[in-house]
């Protein structure tokens, strides 16, 4: 089960786009292209569930770890998403 982390920075970027983080979120579940960036994050092209398709940047949230484990399960780390448009 994914996990997401909003806070109001990124809340206050997808809002600017006229995006909910539901529709955002549901949007991981219809994903037509992904690529991992240069930096470590991805760009995705997704369709929200009323037919929308945005462009969402994110990566996983691993600020949480004292020691981050190169070897463990990522599923377990929340998404944090950068911008949504």
């Amino acid at each position: 089960m994914r996990r997401f982390k909003w806070i109001e920075w990124n809340l206050q970027k997808i809002d600017g786009h006229a995006l909910m983080p539901e529709a955002v979120e549901a949007a991981f579940d219809r994903v037509y292209h992904l690529k991992e960036r240069n930096d470590g994050s991805f760009e995705m092209y997704a369709e929200t569930p009323s037919g929308r398709r945005i462009w969402v940047i994110w990566r996983y949230d691993r600020e949480g770890d004292a020691i981050p484990d190169i070897f463990g399960d990522l599923d377990d780390a929340p998404i944090f998403v950068i911008t949504a448009y």
